[in-house]
């Protein structure tokens, strides 16, 4: 949370309206809130927390008369406007207060109307006051530990009793999330539910009878028997055509791969170059480029350093002489500058005499300018009435122009009429144009239809219906269909006959015949060669398809010309209808014309011409009329204006007169009459010349002194500027000497000559990352492309691929398929009772698994409920945080206690601190100093406010402390003096509330309390002091 802007009125002290503008505060990074006890420091952070919460631990809510004793005694008005910034985007939000006090009950204070607001671009967009302690993430007690930590509790969470702290820790790092108990107790409820849903499908399972499992497998072992010399047969005719495909893929494979390698091997001189290069490069780079960098860097560090330290210690001598100079001044000039008052006395007497000098050439000129004016009146009394003559000569020829004007609202009658005639001729041509466009179109379509029926064979019937045509193509290919059913019976009847002569011709005398099982063979079937008939067969079937194809083709192509025909036809008759209607329009609008004197459109041209020429002239005049009147109301205000111009002179003279003799007797020190012949000019020197006289003392004085502040400051900065230079130049040289040899010795271990050769090298302008990727690439492809063709020349050795065999050994494999097919139907009806069986006995093992695990897994969560029981994990967590939390601010207060002192946790998670300055034994936090208790709880602070930063991903780290810091000694003062200036370092945001006068001149930055006893509380800036 980061505050923006801070508004308050009418709270406690502040009586008036008061408002900070943080930005500045907060850009310091350290800033201060000082004023004395009782100015109203506190109520500032007070202000904020109420605004945010809707709290105060000053006042409680009831009992206490909260919002009456909240409210200034002198204010009838309470307003708390805060806007301050918070989250990863740093979104602005506004929290405002108001309340006001019964008008007529004096101790009657109304509950006060808090508003909250985020900002959305430029608008400020309502919300719930919650969610302002949502966005900033943490609640109103852990708000004033880590943000804005309140009078007295800047060492609470040091100090906090080992309950409160874990509470503490649990609400700001949501530790509330490891609360696992109930959610453990709700995992068991639903495990012993699961077990019990077991429990009763075992229940439903204990019918299964396993015996049965052997009955069934005892059938399938039968069914199995007589399939399985079928099935081998099958496998070793599967297994030659996959050979085969095989074969076929690695054929084609290996003259790619051929192809392949070889492009590949042409380019290996070309990567062998590139390799060398790139190993040139790199050995350049691991041995040389960092030190060139550091020598480079080093060097021109050192040149600065020289040229700066030549330039402070000038600077140094020059501000000892200058100094010397001004004391010496100074002191010459006191005599005069003690004396300073009565010049500037003096001076304001002759002012006066040049008032009156002045007042005196005034009324004469005056007297002068009173005259004038009264003979102007009168001439431009005399010029306005003849004005007045000649607008009304001007406002008679305007009447008789207007009576010469034709009928304008006729002639654009007539004009429309015309305009209108011609718009509707203008379309008639385009309509004839459509029409004949769609007279092609009619044509082209019946060429179209002509030229598909002469290719179907019904030339005959260009003239016909479309309807009739499809008709006759339908039954073309009904006839095509019937043939097709014709051929695939024959060919079907065909296939039989050679798969019988095939089991003929291989049956054996003692061997079982495949069909029907039988030793004996006595009549064997003999047939004769039936190739030929096959393959005569098969070309008929696919012309006959060829044939089915065409027709199907035709019947749609005739559809879609119909189609477009039925298209054509209506947009022709639209057209028509369209060139009808707009004939009969144009007809219609003839009739209109009823204005004889137009009958011919060029007179309607010339009246247009004359009523134009009739309107310049009436501009013209109408221009003059407008100037003539605008000269008259001019003449008449110049008039009035120079008639009060000549009574305000009137008046001007009486009161420059009074003033006069008012003067005259305010001098003391001169005589008016001594100076009666002395210009004015000379009484304006002789006053200036005092006035410079007492302005340059004083400014002198002023300058010197500022001066000799100022450069003193400057003197000792530099001179501290010089001194670190100087240590910070020997520093770089011993480090420039150091690379140098560096760079010789890695130089002589090397195989260069000489450092330029090197840097030629490293000068080279390319990526050897991306060209060493390309030499991986080229040699894995390379390696590929070689592996894979021995790979391919090895498997296919001296095979040859055959595709007649193949499409052969494909027809015997699906021949063979479907006399398999019935035996497995059977196979399969007794495999899915088997299947069944199985599944259930299968089930009832996995259930009765399943519920072992249950049982197992419920006694596992019967240990974690006792162990999660009474938030017992979420303080073993919380003791973790606080761990960390320590070993942060450990970081920081070892540092600030140089290395003497550090922080611990005790087992029940209370602080102690470890004495490095006696043994490193350890103590009660108790036994700190002031100093070194503020540093123990700033530590902590910031601390937190890091991890309070992470938690709401916030941009800064921003906390305000609100400490006295008045009981500590001059000693632990400095301590704190030291610690909150090393926060200046870091990018946080600090700010701190005192009334010690010390802690103000060290903090330079920071606003300044006063309560006025007239007007309350009011706030001050340094900046603007």
């Amino acid at each position: 949370m980061i505050p923006v802007q801070l508004t308050i009125q009418g709270l406690y002290s502040y009586q008036e309206k008061q408002t900070i503008d943080f930005t500045k505060l907060t850009a310091a990074n350290l800033f201060g809130i000082f004023g004395t006890v009782g100015s109203g420091k506190s109520s500032i952070l007070e202000a904020i927390t109420f605004a945010i919460y809707g709290r105060t631990d000053r006042l409680n809510l009831s009992g206490d008369n909260r919002y009456y004793n909240m409210m200034n005694l002198k204010s009838n008005e309470l307003l708390i406007d805060f806007i301050f910034e918070t989250g990863k985007e740093q979104t602005a939000y506004r929290a405002t207060v108001k309340g006001k006090r019964n008008g007529r009950n004096f101790e009657d204070v109304k509950a006060l109307d808090r508003s909250a607001y985020q900002k959305n671009g430029n608008e400020w967009i309502p919300i719930e006051t919650s969610a302002l302690e949502q966005a900033i993430g943490l609640s109103y007690d852990n708000f004033k530990r880590t943000i804005i930590i309140p009078q007295g509790q800047f060492q609470e969470f040091l100090q906090l009793g080992n309950k409160d702290r874990t509470q503490m820790m649990k609400e700001l790092f949501n530790l509330g999330k490891f609360e696992f108990y109930y959610k453990v107790t709700s995992l068991e409820n639903k495990n012993n539910a699961q077990k019990q849903n077991l429990e009763g499908q075992l229940q439903q399972l204990r019918a299964v009878d396993p015996e049965q499992l052997e009955v069934y497998k005892t059938q399938l072992e039968q069914l199995e028997n007589e399939l399985k010399e079928q099935n081998q047969k099958l496998s070793v005719y599967q297994k030659r055509e996959e050979e085969l495909r095989k074969l076929q893929d690695l054929a084609r494979r290996k003259s790619e791969a051929e192809k392949a390698f070889k492009s590949l091997h042409d380019q290996e001189s070309i990567v062998k170059q590139l390799e060398q290069r790139i190993l040139r490069y790199e050995q350049c780079v691991i041995q040389f480029k960092h030190l060139l960098d550091g020598l480079k860097s080093t060097n021109e560090k050192v040149l600065a350093r020289e040229k700066q330290l030549q330039q402070d210690e000038k600077k140094l001598k020059l501000q000892d002489d200058e100094i010397g100079a001004l004391n010496r001044k100074l002191e010459a000039l006191k005599p005069a500058y003690e004396k300073r008052e009565e010049l500037k006395q003096k001076a304001d007497e002759f002012g006066r005499l040049a008032q009156m000098k002045t007042l005196e050439q005034t009324i004469s000129k005056e007297n002068e300018r009173l005259q004038k004016g009264m003979q102007v009146c009168g001439e431009y009394e005399k010029n306005l009435e003849q004005l007045k003559i000649q607008k009304q000569e001007v406002e008679a020829l305007i009447k008789v122009s207007k009576g010469k004007m034709p009928d304008l609202e006729l002639l654009s009658a007539v004009k429309n009429w015309y305009t209108e005639k011609n718009l509707l001729e203008k379309e008639l041509p385009g309509i004839q144009k459509e029409l004949e466009e769609n007279k092609n179109a009619t044509s082209t379509l019946q060429n179209s239809v002509a030229k598909l029926l002469e290719r179907a064979g019904l030339g005959q019937q260009a003239e016909t219906e479309y309807s009739n045509i499809v008709q006759s193509l339908k039954d073309k290919t009904k006839k095509e269909k019937e043939k097709q059913n014709v051929l695939n019976e024959q060919e079907s009847h065909m296939r039989v006959k050679a798969q019988l002569k095939a089991y003929s011709e291989n049956l054996e005398e003692g061997a079982p015949c495949p069909l029907c099982g039988s030793l004996h063979h006595p009549d064997v079937l003999k047939t004769e060669d039936l190739n030929d008939t096959l393959l005569k067969l098969t070309a008929e079937k696919q012309a006959n398809e060829k044939a089915l194809e065409q027709l199907l083709d035709w019947i749609s192509r005739i559809n879609l010309l119909s189609k477009q025909q039925e298209m054509i036809q209506q947009q022709k008759k639209s057209l028509l209808q369209k060139q009808k209607t707009q004939q009969e329009r144009i007809e219609a609008h003839a009739k209109k014309f009823t204005w004889e004197n137009y009958r011919v459109e060029t007179e309607l041209e010339k009246a247009f011409q004359e009523a134009r020429r009739i309107q310049g002239e009436l501009k013209k005049q109408d221009d003059l009329l407008e100037k003539l009147g605008k000269d008259i109301d001019k003449k008449g205000n110049d008039f009035k204006r120079f008639q009060l111009e000549v009574d305000k002179i009137r008046t001007i003279l009486t009161v420059q007169q009074t003033e006069l003799k008012t003067l005259e007797k305010q001098l003391r020190l001169i005589k008016a009459e001594t100076y009666e012949d002395v210009k004015i000019e000379g009484i304006e020197a002789e006053k200036s010349k005092l006035q410079k006289e007492h302005s340059g003392l004083e400014k002198s004085f002023s300058e010197i002194t500022q001066q000799i502040t100022e450069k003193s400051k400057l003197r000792d900065t530099l001179s501290g500027g010089v001194q670190a230079g100087k240590k910070e130049l020997e520093q770089d040289k011993h480090s420039l000497e150091n690379l140098k040899q560096q760079i010789q010795e890695q130089l002589e271990k090397s195989t260069y000559n000489s450092i330029e050769e090197v840097t030629v090298i490293l000068s080279e302008s390319f990526n050897p990352d991306k060209e060493k990727q390309r030499i991986i690439h080229f040699k894995d492809q390379h390696l590929s492309a070689k592996s894979l063709l021995e790979q391919l020349q090895k498997e296919i050795g001296e095979r040859v691929y055959d595709k007649e065999i193949h499409q052969k050994l494909n027809a015997d494999i699906a021949l063979l398929k479907e006399q398999l097919a019935r035996q497995n139907q059977e196979q399969g009806k007794i495999a899915e009772q088997l299947k069944k069986l199985e599944k259930d006995l299968k089930s009832q093992a996995v259930l009765r698994k399943e519920l072992e695990k249950m049982e197992f897994r419920a006694e596992n969560l019967k240990t974690m409920k006792s162990l999660f029981k009474a938030s017992g994990f979420v303080n073993y967590i919380s003791s973790v945080y606080l761990q960390n939390l320590c070993n942060a601010a450990n970081d920081r207060f070892f540092q600030l206690t140089r290395q003497k002192l550090s922080l611990e946790i005790t087992p029940d998670n209370n602080f102690q601190v470890r004495d490095f300055m006696n043994g490193g034994k350890i103590r009660s936090v108790k036994t700190l100093s002031g100093g070194q208790t503020f540093q123990a709880a700033l530590s902590l602070a910031l601390a937190l406010a890091d991890n309070i930063q992470k938690i709401t991903e916030s941009n800064q780290n921003f906390f305000f402390l609100d400490e006295g810091f008045g009981s500590l000694d001059k000693e632990s003062l400095g301590v704190v003096f030291d610690t909150l200036k090393s926060l200046r370092k870091e990018n946080r945001i600090v700010g701190v509330i005192s009334h010690v006068e010390e802690m103000q001149q060290e903090i330079e930055v920071h606003l300044r309390i006063d309560n006025q006893e007239e007007r309350g509380s009011r706030i001050w800036t340094s900046w603007m002091e």
